[in-house]
């Protein structure tokens, strides 16, 4: 399983998330993040049709998305969608 995150340097909710995601990242170790920055990487941004709601974490269950987190979500909610995905 991966986890692609789209955040930007300049977005609130951005900066509030990366907190949470590091604990985040400490329990689920078996899921793989890759970070995108929304100005730097254009060309990734455009082709997961990300929109102007900011942060937004797009998951991958067999190379096939299957759900996106698209803003502020408490560290319980985010515990709570990847658990069932990672069984």
């Amino acid at each position: 399983m991966k986890i692609e995150r789209i955040t930007a340097i300049w977005c609130p909710s951005c900066l509030l998330m990366k907190s949470r995601w590091e604990n985040i990242e400490k329990e689920f170790s078996k899921i793989e993040f890759i970070d995108y920055d929304y100005d730097f990487d254009e060309d990734i941004v455009k082709s997961r049709n990300v929109g102007k709601i900011l942060p937004v974490c797009i998951l991958y269950k067999n190379n096939q998305e299957v759900s996106r987190i698209i803003g502020e979500k408490t560290e319980k909610e985010l515990k709570q969608l990847l658990e069932e995905y990672v069984k």
